[in-house]
């Protein structure tokens, strides 16, 4: 029997993976929404209409500070009223990252996103999976905006010399093994 699965950020790096690995592997209804339309609560509604399962991965990971820590809180929000808007209450599968135990705006903005699906799921009585996933890498990874090892690697394509702060070990996982994770 076929479920209806929403991914958000369905076209973002993760999300792409994502949606091509249901799309090939299961008999699941992939339905796509990305960031844009879920600012838009008619659109968002109509694409959660009898969802089963949503897998939230749109996120905000550019900007200053409080456009990153405030826009995933605030896609969380969007996601959270639109279920509520369709009438639906479906598992939730949140891609967050290691970094939601940071300080940074990013950590904080994820840290933010999942207490809010974890407290909308809570009230509802469904599931609420928070993923923390590590640094990722992998086809459509873009230098500068979703991989460091986009930009790493890029940067010493075109002859630059990337900077190295921090010097440590950092765990990293392929797009393609984070949406299998998912």
């Amino acid at each position: 029997m076929s479920r209806r699965v929403v991914v958000t950020g369905a076209e973002g790096f993760v999300g792409w993976h994502l949606r091509c690995r249901l799309r090939a592997l299961s008999g699941d209804q992939v339905v796509g929404l990305d960031r844009a339309a879920l600012q838009h609560a008619d659109t968002a509604q109509a694409a959660l209409a009898a969802a089963e399962v949503v897998i939230h991965v749109a996120g905000v990971n550019r900007g200053s500070d409080g456009d990153v820590a405030e826009g995933n809180r605030l896609a969380a929000h969007q996601l959270a009223a639109a279920c509520d808007a369709a009438g639906v209450t479906p598992h939730v599968v949140y891609a967050n990252s290691i970094h939601a135990a940071s300080d940074t705006a990013y950590g904080l903005g994820k840290r933010a996103a999942a207490d809010v699906l974890a407290a909308w799921a809570d009230r509802h009585g469904t599931t609420f999976v928070d993923v923390r996933l590590p640094n990722l890498f992998g086809e459509h990874g873009r230098p500068h905006y979703n991989s460091f090892v986009a930009t790493f690697c890029h940067l010493w394509a075109t002859g630059g010399a990337p900077a190295v702060s921090n010097d440590r070990e950092v765990p990293l996982l392929h797009a393609q093994r984070a949406a299998a994770e998912l």
